[in-house]
């Protein structure tokens, strides 16, 4: 591997498996704060939920309004559980997008590792 000139390997923070190194104080001792991670996978989850049941009234004032014509029966309950199932559904797919989202912001963004003996934020590049 060649370092440009000037530079030492050392002064390079590379992503690997093992814990970052704080560039102040050099202490192995860091965590990952993850804030963009988290506020994506809530919000996610809080609009994959409500398109969810959105979606699912709009489909059970158009499947009642067939229901009429048709004078089939059909239960409350399949239409309550079927809601429930597609809210679910949507926060789970919308906490998977909105956490993936907020990952891509940590990594490029926000300054996600601290180190636990100084204090000190700083981002990996």
């Amino acid at each position: 591997m060649t370092t440009p000139p000037n530079q030492n390997a050392s002064d390079f923070i590379y992503r690997s498996n093992r814990p970052a190194r704080c560039p102040l104080c050099e202490s192995p001792k860091t965590r990952l704060k993850n804030h963009g991670k988290k506020l994506g996978g809530a919000l996610g989850t809080c609009a994959g939920v409500f398109s969810a049941l959105a979606g699912a009234k709009k489909g059970a004032s158009i499947g009642a309004f067939m229901g009429l014509r048709a004078m089939a029966s059909s239960t409350p309950l399949n239409g309550v559980s079927a809601a429930v199932l597609g809210a679910l559904a949507g926060g789970t797919v919308g906490c998977a997008a909105g956490a993936a989202l907020g990952q891509a912001v940590d990594e490029t963004m926000l300054n996600n590792h601290m180190c636990r003996t100084c204090g000190h934020t700083f981002q990996t590049f």
